[in-house]
């Protein structure tokens, strides 16, 4: 934030009673909120718990097919792999 904005906020802040002022910062802490990502839903977590308990029950040789995961037109390149 440029200093010249953050002098302006800070006049008008003088200006506002106690009560106003942390209406001020309730709504800013608010906005921040809406910055962050929303935390994953309840629903959401369940349904990976189950996945990964499905998985780990799953024999080694079909956990791959387990993951569900589209390998299509996938090629390994034993090369390129070395190199990471």
């Amino acid at each position: 934030m440029n200093s010249r904005l953050k002098q302006r906020i800070d006049e008008k802040l003088e200006r506002l009673s106690e009560q106003r002022v942390a209406e001020v910062l309730d709504f800013v802490e608010f906005l921040e909120g809406r910055e962050q990502p929303a935390p994953p839903q309840q629903a959401d977590m369940d349904e990976a718990l189950a996945q990964l308990r499905q998985i780990v029950k799953t024999p080694p040789r079909g956990r791959l097919s387990a993951l569900r995961l589209d390998l299509t037109g996938y090629k390994f390149d034993r090369d390129e792999a070395n190199e990471r």
